[in-house]
């Protein structure tokens, strides 16, 4: 089954009347309960919701869905109505934007609670208040290309969730049928206190600095939706850029002065909302800044193209709570006075992870510190990735990648005994057909997301069946595989649509990606990676769905591969168009290519022993030091280390894959407590398709059940 239906009893959807497609809007719901006996609250809302009771945070959600579908979460909040009449909040963030991350929808909130089987209030019938949210800033920039908006406060008038003299606005309802089931287990939002304060001192302003600057800029209004400078009521960069911060004296507790700043450490890379306590002792703007890793000793906060930023405005003489409503990821921070005094009471992060309580397997005792440390950052790297989906990564984008995907799949099974995630995550791609700016057939490169460009990834597609095959051995759902039937081979269609005379793929249309290497420059005209993927869909295709006829054309091609895209020892990436109209091999060959040969099938140790010896024992970790080969362009992490290291894992080589895991591994556990996108620290340092190495330090025997 692709999914589960779910329904409310009363609730309708509600907005608020007049902001139906305002751009970042934030809305506040606000109904009053009694204890009860039995409290429980049906609730989904778009874009994302907090839920606070009695002013404090008790649930993230909802799990995110395809288009037109949302989520239910049904939570037992019996133990938090602690009051004769106790206050609940929902926050809901319409941001009404394309992303990455969110689907861009009318947004909305649908809630009831129920005292056993009595209704006490449901949204659209009776019990709820809906106010707009002015306390966070509307025209904000961008967070980043991939994501939404940077939150920016002002509680100088309206404390949070205060709204006293605020309008209660009226309404629209919605109607709505596509309700469906969360799946995946509810997070516990554990409190991570900061581990330690590593520097401080003064900060000043400076009149003159030079702007944010980033690409995606150019590009608000026509395939990102946003502000343009111009249009903003409130510049985050332009404040950050023009703080200089000096390095001085301070407190490690206690009270931050005017104008000063304090670095924190989380002891590892953290994903969460950022919870501080403070008292503001003079009226003053909190800043907080943030990023995964130190770059030349300082917290850079546009360090992946993002705006790492939070900006309150705060009140003298208030104590906060402070909650951000969205998730962030980062090992430091800094935390900013500017104009004014404050006291920091409590500071940190309520994580949004997958719960802890699901994970079935831990590292022995009589493991090594370093391969303790190597299944620690495991560990975090999957928990903070998979939250309701898999995640690429937690920080600049949380989206939902294929490919990716295919790795963290075999992580949740392993970790926690199940593939609850995976199935969700497979059934958003497919559950809503339409895709009206995609290719007839063609599956989103990573979802629920909003591609407004067109722009897809025609090899992520071909790995989302390859993972199928895999789901179906893990759990044995062969409902699911043939309800998706007719899908699969709309995406096949598309292919074969593109297939030349000797049935290679070639000049594929949109991002044709191979990985993070000089293979993304090698990519037409006929990609022989690519290729090779296309031999493994077309062959995954025939087994799953009994079709010989598709086995025999898979054979076919790689045969043709072998045949046409070897140059001595080595297969060459890619072949081009000359003025003849013949495709010439372009003579340059990666490691990377070579691995998706043995990975996916068209070479093999016993056809190609020599080009298998060489990859097994001349490549790898150790190879920018001892370059043997020096004419065959290096794998990055993702994914060609990953394919090389589970070709070791499939053909026994126990001693080179637990040196491979420590050499590729380690330096990142040791720097950011998380693994990485890349092998250096360019880019995330928190992607979920890098945990595992969890399924590869399980096969070498240093995991065991809990």
């Amino acid at each position: 089954m692709v999914y589960t239906k779910a329904e409310f009893k009363f609730a309708r959807p509600i907005w608020l009347k007049n902001y139906e497609r305002e751009i970042n809007i934030t809305a506040l719901f606000e109904a009053f309960v009694p204890k009860g006996e039995k409290t429980t609250l049906t609730i989904t809302a778009q874009n994302n919701y907090s839920l606070f009771i009695n002013g404090e945070l008790v649930f993230h959600g909802p799990a995110r869905a395809g288009h037109g579908f949302f989520r239910v979460d049904r939570l037992d909040i019996q133990k938090h109505l602690t009051l004769e009449n106790n206050r609940v909040c929902v926050l809901v963030n319409g941001y009404h934007c394309n992303s990455f991350y969110l689907v861009n929808q009318q947004a909305f909130l649908c809630a009831e609670i129920f005292d056993g089987e009595k209704m006490l209030c449901a949204t659209g019938v009776s019990g709820w208040s809906a106010y707009r949210y002015i306390q966070k800033l509307q025209r904000v920039q961008r967070y980043a290309y991939q994501r939404t908006f940077c939150e920016v406060y002002d509680f100088r008038q309206l404390a949070p969730l205060c709204v006293d003299g605020l309008e209660n606005e009226d309404i629209v309802t919605y109607e709505i049928d596509t309700f469906i089931e969360r799946e995946v287990s509810y997070a516990d939002l554990p409190f991570q206190d900061y581990k330690s304060i590593i520097k401080g001192g003064r900060v000043f302003l400076r009149d003159e600095f030079e702007p944010f600057n980033v690409w995606w800029l150019d590009r608000i209004g026509k395939d990102c939706t946003g502000y343009l400078p111009s249009e903003l009521e409130f510049s985050t960069t332009d404040l950050v850029d023009s703080i200089v911060f000096t390095f001085g004296s301070y407190k490690t507790s206690g009270t931050m002065e005017r104008n000063s700043y304090l670095t924190l450490d989380m002891r590892c890379n953290t994903t969460g909302l950022i919870y501080t306590e403070l008292e503001c002792i003079s009226n003053a703007t909190l800043v907080l800044t943030f990023d995964e890793v130190l770059t030349d000793r300082r917290v850079s906060y546009s360090r992946m193209d993002c705006v790492n930023a939070v900006v309150y405005k705060l009140k003298a003489g208030r104590k906060y709570k402070l909650v951000t409503a969205e998730p962030y990821t980062f090992k430091y921070i800094n935390l900013i006075s500017l104009s004014g005094t404050i006291r920091v009471e409590s500071f940190g992060v309520i994580r949004t992870d997958f719960n802890e309580g699901e994970i079935i397997k831990r590292v022995k005792k009589t493991a090594d510190e370093q391969i303790k440390r190597i299944y620690q950052a495991g560990v975090e790297t999957f928990r903070q990735n998979t939250f309701d989906i898999y995640m690429d990564c937690p920080s600049r984008e949380r989206a939902g990648w294929l490919c990716d995907s295919f790795f963290t799949s075999r992580v949740e099974h392993l970790m926690t005994g199940k593939s609850t995630v995976e199935h969700s995550f497979l059934s958003n791609f497919i559950m809503n057909e339409q895709r009206p700016l995609l290719p007839k057939g063609m599956l989103p490169m990573c979802y629920p997301a909003d591609h407004i460009d067109g722009n897809f990834i025609p090899n992520w597609a071909m790995w989302y069946v390859i993972e199928l095959k895999e789901y179906l051995e893990r759990t044995g759902d062969v409902s699911f595989v043939q309800d998706i039937k007719d899908r699969i081979y709309a995406l096949l269609d598309y292919f074969k649509s593109l297939e030349n005379s000797d049935g290679l793929l070639e000049r594929l249309k949109g991002w044709v990606f191979v990985e993070w290497s000089e293979c993304n420059n090698l990519c037409q005209d006929i990609n022989y990676p690519t290729n090779m993927l296309y031999y493994l869909f077309k062959n995954t295709i025939g087994e799953l769905y009994g079709d010989d006829d598709l086995i025999n054309e898979a054979q076919r091609l790689k045969k043709v591969i072998n045949e046409q895209s070897k140059i001595g020892l080595f297969y060459c990436d890619n072949a081009v168009y000359n003025d003849k109209g013949e495709a010439v091999l372009s003579g340059k060959c990666t490691e990377t290519c070579q691995y998706y040969a043995f990975f996916t099938g068209v070479a093999d140790a016993k056809t190609s022993p020599e080009l298998w010896n060489t990859l097994v024992y001349d490549f790898g970790p150790e190879r920018k030091k001892n370059n043997k080969w020096k004419d065959i362009y290096f794998s990055n992490a993702f994914i060609g280390n990953y394919l090389r290291l589970d070709l070791l894992k499939r053909a026994g080589i126990k001693d080179q894959l637990d040196k491979n895991i420590r050499g590729y591994f380690d330096y990142m556990a040791k720097e950011s407590g998380t693994l990485w996108e890349n092998d250096t620290a360019y880019a995330s340092c928190n992607h979920g398709f890098a945990s595992h190495v969890l399924i590869w330090l399980d096969y070498l025997g240093y995991l065991e059940d809990k």
